[in-house]
């Protein structure tokens, strides 16, 4: 797929916590190709693009789960990725996977003293420090009151604070999320991403968020990339990324896009009401507008 999309704004000059520069890789085909893209701190980064665009590829080369096939992840002064061992990369990079990863039979201080991990000492002991930061992750992510519980008894909107608790806890200065509001009712993801957002500037980080609700990003996000078939066609502010022209050409539906106060954006689909043609009246052609999942509205 060519970069149909003019190019905007580029990322934040100096300074970046990250700089992703043409970054490649493939499973028997092109996945990522030639993404660049900087991170700068107390900023939210969103990533957006239609199922298997590669969001969830481009997490992993930045953290170093996959190699890649050719480019290179640098992080702040210049230092290479691929030139620290994983324990190092794990003191500046926390990811939080889809599933959150959370083990049932552990309690909430158990699982969140895990992003301890990278700092403990060989023998693994934790020390008063250790217990003291995971403590304030917990506070951050207002499950101190259950601290002591099974992880199995909290509810799905409670396990996707205690995955972002335990990255947290990792204490890095970069922070990757991956479709983390994925199957939760709109007001928990809405406290999510505010939560996330409120985060990421009282601790100065660079957050990068991959996920399909657009309108999430829109209300949330500093800034957006715009991704389609393993190539970023668009990035800059989430106002000039998300428009409706770039979205339309992206996922071939037309879009109501409404500015919100600081730059951000709502964003919703014109969904097809038209059974019969499947005709979504914007002459974009899109037979199955209307099998489309809409997206819920999100103030800021």
């Amino acid at each position: 797929m060519t970069a149909i999309l003019a190019a905007t704004t580029g990322a934040d000059g100096g300074g970046a916590m990250l700089e992703a520069r043409d970054l490649r890789f493939d499973y028997r085909r092109p996945i990522v190709k030639g993404v660049s893209f900087r991170l700068a701190a107390g900023t939210v980064t969103g990533i957006v693009g239609p199922n298997g665009s590669g969001k969830t590829t481009i997490l992993r080369l930045l953290d170093r789960i996959l190699p890649p096939l050719g480019g290179e992840v640098y992080l702040r002064g210049g230092v290479p990725i691929s030139s620290l061992k994983r324990r190092e990369i794990a003191r500046e990079i926390a990811m939080v996977p889809q599933n959150g990863g959370v083990s049932d039979y552990q309690t909430v201080f158990q699982f969140a003293m895990q992003g301890r991990a990278p700092h403990l000492s060989r023998l693994g002991f934790e020390s008063a420090e250790d217990e003291g930061i995971v403590l304030e992750a917990l506070e951050m992510t207002a499950l101190t009151r259950y601290r002591d519980a099974r992880v199995s008894e909290l509810s799905g909107g409670e396990r996707q604070r205690l995955g972002l608790a335990r990255a947290l806890a990792q204490d890095t200065p970069i922070l990757l999320l991956d479709e983390f509001t994925a199957n939760l009712d709109v007001n928990y993801q809405v406290e999510l991403m505010r939560l996330v957002r409120d985060i990421t500037r009282r601790k100065n980080l660079a957050t990068l968020i991959v996920s399909h609700e657009i309108n999430l990003l829109g209300a949330f996000c500093d800034r957006a990339i715009l991704v389609a078939q393993g190539e970023a066609l668009c990035q800059g502010g989430v106002a000039e990324v998300l428009t409706r022209e770039n979205l339309r050409r992206v996922f071939g539906l037309d879009f109501s896009i409404r500015h919100l106060p600081g730059g951000k954006v709502e964003v919703l689909p014109v969904i097809s009401t038209d059974d019969a043609t499947g005709d979504d009246g914007c002459g974009c052609g899109v037979g199955d507008a209307g099998r489309m999942r809409p997206l819920l509205a999100v103030g800021k």
